[in-house]
Parts: structure tokens; sequence; C-alpha cells
């Protein structure tokens, strides 16, 4: 059953990529929404979104402090005990200080691994920040190329940029089901779906979700329940067990705008033109994430959602000790709250556990359902 396959990609997504280096694939690191995927995957390699762990942090803690956040230290911690080293290389771009100081520590104390820093700028507007953009991108395509030995050409980008549309159409696909009434898919499975695409190829990706699309549309959707419909918003929400403790609460996830969810999908890349100036400007002009201005875009984004969903309110989930999503979180809670929508600021260390996290969800939905907010 394809939720199962999609569910086990999970369980251990470093484990799954190990088998792709050992059945010759080339696996590349990725971490951040600004590293140009489809450039990786027309030089014939995997790329893998870098996800960090739940696991303790002990290594890592000699070189990054803990208000660098589990995200940066957990990622260092794994590359430190050497389970990356089966990975071609990695690729991050500077979207915090934590990622700008993990990019000179892998160079300095992850030795023979291949690493690469797109500088992409704070301020995503404007000529002159177009031009500085466009030649970070541009850098990176160069240095990607050295590192292959060859040229990335047009015809092989375009097939990546077809395989990669096709994906992001699909997984809008997903969302439109998740936020149907009554749903016509779960958000554990929706989660799953969308979190497996940084573990599997993209073909493979797109084959899983044309099944599950197919399953989903041979159901009879589940009508029983009256499930508060919440939007969940934040830069990466990871922890899968987090879904059905909202459920317990009697609450479900009915839209997002995750840095790890739609904000990730949402934009294609035009499939007319030159093929590197078209991934280019779609990196360009995507919904920008937490630490990119301008802000616009991000907010519409979040309250195009929360319309299409009919979310009744919204949980924040924030990273601890970030201060970029920070900045985000008084601005989105006091337009939401002129708009008469309740919102809850959760933050995470990659889990949200525990019974302190219980009963703040828990009192949230029975605020949002009993109508107590003004």
């Amino acid at each position: 059953m394809v939720r199962t396959e999609l569910s086990q990609v999970l369980c251990d997504p470093l484990g799954f990529s190990r088998q792709w280096s050992r059945e010759g694939c080339r696996v590349m690191g990725c971490l951040d929404n600004y590293v140009p995927e489809e450039f990786i995957h027309a030089e014939e390699m995997i790329p893998l979104r870098l996800l960090g762990s739940t696991e303790s942090v002990t290594l890592a803690d000699t070189f990054l402090p803990v208000f660098a956040g589990k995200l940066a230290r957990s990622i260092l911690e794994q590359a430190l005990q050497g389970n990356l080293v089966h990975l071609a290389g990695i690729v991050l771009s500077n979207s915090s200080d934590a990622v700008r100081m993990l990019y000179d520590l892998w160079e300095r104390h992850i030795p023979g691994q291949w690493v690469a820093l797109i500088d992409v700028p704070a301020i995503l507007e404007g000529e002159t920040n177009h031009r500085v953009f466009r030649q970070a991108m541009l850098e990176f395509k160069e240095k990607l190329e050295k590192f292959t030995g060859k040229p990335l050409e047009a015809a092989a980008l375009r097939r990546s940029i077809a395989v990669f549309n096709e994906n992001r159409r699909l997984l809008k696909k997903a969302a439109a089901l998740l936020s149907a009434s009554p749903p016509r898919l779960s958000a554990e499975t929706y989660l799953d779906a969308v979190l497996s695409g940084f573990v599997l190829t993209k073909e493979k990706h797109n084959e899983y979700l044309r099944q599950l699309l197919e399953s989903c549309r041979r159901e009879t959707p589940d009508r029983g329940g009256q499930l508060v419909p919440l939007h969940i918003s934040g830069p990466i929400l990871v922890d899968r067990s987090f879904l059905p403790l909202l459920q317990e609460c009697g609450a479900t996830m009915a839209s997002e705008d995750l840095g790890t969810g739609s904000r990730y999908y949402w934009d294609e890349v035009d499939e007319t033109g030159d093929p590197i100036e078209a991934v280019i400007e779609r990196y360009w002009r995507k919904i920008p994430d937490s630490y990119k201005t301008p802000m616009k875009p991000r907010w519409l984004h979040l309250l195009s959602q929360i319309e299409r969903s009919k979310a009744r309110g919204v949980i924040f989930v924030i990273e601890k000790y970030s201060d970029e999503d920070q900045y985000d979180y008084p601005v989105w809670r006091d337009r939401l709250r002129a708009r008469g929508i309740p919102s809850l600021l959760l933050d995470s260390e990659l889990v949200l556990e525990g019974e302190q996290v219980r009963t703040r969800v828990q009192t949230f939905v029975d605020i949002v359902r009993g109508g107590a907010f003004s």
C-alpha cells in the first residue's frame, strides 16, 4: 500500500539514501529551500534534503552552541559521527548565522567531503539584489560542473525541470485533498507524502504520489468526527507524532505554509526559454522563507492557504532560538487577530512532545471550538 511505503521511507531516511549510494547513485545533501535541486538532478545526482535528527547532540556541542538551533547542530552531529560519509557532497545557502557557520565548520572538520555555499542575499527584491542572486546561482552551477566534470546540458536540465514541476503539481493536488470538506487525505499521510519527497528520487516520488491521489479518488471520504481545521505555519515540521497529538486534542491540520511544505513546492519553473535562467528566476521569485524579504508574498501565501482550507486557527511551529522566524511571528499574530483568527506559538527543537505541548494545544483547540477568541 502506497501510504505504508511513504511512511517506511521516513523511518530511516539516511539508510534509504545509503541504499541509493550502494546502487551506484551519487547523493547530494541539501540544506535550504534556495538550493536549485534541478541543477543537481540534471547532473545525474539525487538531491537529499537534510532535516536533522531528534537524537542527542554531543560532538557538535564543541563547535556550535545550543542557541545555534537543533537543526544545524544535529546535522553537524550526523556528519561528525560519520553518518553522512556516503554523500557526494553538501550544498547550503546562507539561510542563517548557524548555517553559515556550518559551512565553515564543514570545510574545517569534515575533510574530503565536497561542500558548497550559495551566497543568497537577504533581500530578494530590486535590480542590484537580483544581479547578486543570479551571480550566486551561476557560481554554484560552475562549481557543480567542476565537481562532476561535465557541463550542465540544457536538454538534461529541461527534463529535470519537467520532473520537478510535475512533482509540485502533484503535491498541490495532495494539498487540495487535505483541505477538502470532508478531507480526502489525512494530515498524517499528507505530511508523509511531502517529507518522503526529500528522500526519494523525484521520479519515484511522482509515481507514489500518482498512486496516492488515485487511491484517494477511489475511497469514500470519512465524514465522521468534528475535528477543528487548523493551519500550521513555520520553517520546518518533521515530528510526525505531532499530528496524531493534534487529532487527540480534537483538531487536524487542514493546510500549511511550512518551509518543508508548501513554501518548498508551490512555485514552478517556467518551461519555456533558457532553462538555466528559468531555474534562477524560479528561486528568485519563489515564496520567500522567513529569513528573506519581502515579507508580503509570505503573508499572502499564508492567508490564501487559510482561506482555501477554512482553517479556524493557526499554530506557529518555530524552531527554538530562530530569530528569523521569531521576527515574523508578532506581525502575523497581530494581522490574524485583526481578522478574528486565533493563533498559538509552539517552540520546537525538531520535536513537539510532552504534557506541556499537549496541554497548550488542547486549551487552544477548546478556545477555537468554543469561539472564545476575541
